[in-house]
Formats: structure tokens, sequence, C-alpha cells
């Protein structure tokens, strides 16, 4: 832990099961994958564990899942709301996943996870930018077809980056999916290359807090 090595003698091992006890086994998988080189050694602590869930997980990918799925829980009556044509930057984020996928692919083969999460992650943190930018809850009154446009895009997006990190944090991803209603047959890398898995209209259901903060 820290910089030093672990040692028994030096009394400074960290107990994964305390760990997965406090913390959760998805964030000390994702931790592990993206913070210690396959075959290397790592400098693990439970400061760098805390750091990472918290701009990661629960500020990143946890944030960008809740406030889509709530505003549309209180603004959409929890359905998939009905797109319009999309807009440059729609198509920019969702082709930046597909455009990504064979880079993806070659990065799990090779099992370079780090650079593997890093991508995704990135590409999250885009899409909170992309909310962020084109301000749905603005649109409510003066132009509701653009802002469920904007929070159907949302959500493909989410359906995406969820089946990426599947292999990382499965029980969390599984649990966005399923809040999504995204058919088993759908979970998988060739349905990246789509845009309208999701169907407007379909009932959506309510996702609890995937990360709490340290």
């Amino acid at each position: 832990s820290g910089d030093e090595k672990m040692s028994k003698s030096k009394g400074n091992i960290l107990n994964p099961l305390e760990i997965i006890k406090i913390y959760g086994i998805d964030q000390l998988r994702y931790y592990l994958m993206k913070e210690v080189s396959h075959g290397s050694d790592g400098n693990i602590s439970l400061k760098n564990l805390e750091s990472c869930i918290n701009s990661d997980l629960a500020n990143n990918f946890g944030n960008l899942c809740q406030r889509i799925l709530s505003f549309i829980n209180n603004n959409c009556e929890n359905k998939v709301p009905f797109f319009n044509k999309f807009t440059h930057d729609d198509e920019l984020l969702l082709n930046t996943l597909s455009n990504d996928l064979d880079k993806l692919r070659n990065l799990m083969n090779e099992q370079d996870l780090n650079n593997y999460i890093k991508i995704v992650i990135n590409n999250v943190f885009n899409a909170n930018k992309y909310v962020n930018d084109m301000k749905p809850w603005s649109l409510k009154n003066s132009n509701k077809e653009r802002m469920n446009t904007i929070l159907y895009v949302s959500l493909e997006f989410i359906r995406k980056v969820s089946i990426l990190l599947f292999p990382v944090i499965p029980s969390s991803s599984a649990k966005v999916l399923n809040a999504l209603n995204v058919k088993k047959e759908f979970r998988n890398l060739s349905s990246l290359k789509k845009h309208h898995v999701i169907k407007s209209g379909d009932a959506l259901n309510n996702l609890d807090i995937l990360f709490k903060k340290f």
C-alpha cells in the first residue's frame, strides 16, 4: 500500500475481502484493472482507490446514468423518448465508441486493460460534457422534440458504454442494462455499431445509485 511493497512482516497487507465489504467488488475490480498493469506490480492504496471510485465511477459513469434516467423518470413518464433527426453533435457522441471498437477489441485481446478502460471512461467524460452543453433541461418548455432527442442519444450512449464496461464492472453494468430493458441478444459488441437499439416508447426501470462517494 502507498509506495511501499506489501509485506506480512511490515504489516501493510490489504485484505481484499475487507475492501470489498467497504467499497464493493465492482469498485475494486475497476481500480485494479485500471491501475495495475497485467503481470506487473502496482501502487495500491485505499486513498487512490477512493479517488478512483469518486472520479471515474461515482462522479462520471454513475452520474451520467443517474442524471439521465432521473430526468426521464420525472419528465418523460419513465419511457424512452421519441427522437428526431440527429445533429452533428449527436452523431459524434454515438459514433465515438463505434469508431474505437476495433482498437478496444485489440486492447482486450492483448489484456491491456489499463488503456481499454482509459479510452472507455474518457468517452464517458465526453458524454457528460455533451449533456452539459446540450442542456436538455432548458428545452423542456421551448423545444421538447430536441430535448427528447438529446435524452435518447444519451440513453443509447449509456447502453453502449455499459456493454463495454461489463467485463470490468459486471454487476453495475448489468443493473444499468436492466434499467434500460436491453435484451440479452443486444448485450454484445456488435450492437455498438447500431444507434437505435433502445425502442422509443418502451418503459424504463428505476435505477438506484450505482456508486457511493468516499
